[in-house]
């Protein structure tokens, strides 16, 4: 039901892989809230609950995505609504999401919603490289 979103935000990824990873992910702790237009999903925010050192329990916000026929009708907003109104109920101090360095819509989106840049998130590939 969310693949096809996932899947805009991850067009390098083949959909088998992707929807083995949601399984995983599931069986995981992942969650996420979605907007619905008749049957049809139409927007999607994936969530992680954790404890960390640093900021004690936080919800990590993952996979932000509106199908781009509804982006600018306030859905990816009612979807960060909900999530917020999420982490209270769960106790969460913090919320903390990452966002593409290009994607600079995100950017703007993600700062008109009080989240602040304050670090780097770095990754070091373990693929192969054959």
């Amino acid at each position: 039901m969310i693949l096809p979103l996932v899947q805009e935000l991850n067009p390098g990824v083949l959909s088998d892989v992707l929807a083995q990873r949601l399984q995983d992910m599931t069986a995981q702790g992942y969650q996420c809230a979605a907007a619905f237009v008749d049957d049809c999903c139409i927007g999607v925010a994936g969530i992680w609950l954790g404890v960390r050192f640093w900021c004690g329990r936080y919800l990590d916000v993952d996979n932000v995505i509106v199908d781009s026929r509804y982006r600018g009708a306030g859905i990816g907003q009612q979807l960060m609504d909900w999530v917020e109104r999420y982490a209270h109920q769960e106790g969460c101090e913090i919320m903390v999401l990452d966002a593409y360095v290009t994607n600079h819509p995100a950017h703007r989106f993600y700062q008109r919603n009080s989240y602040q840049i304050v670090g780097y998130h770095f990754v070091k590939s373990l693929r192969s490289t054959r």
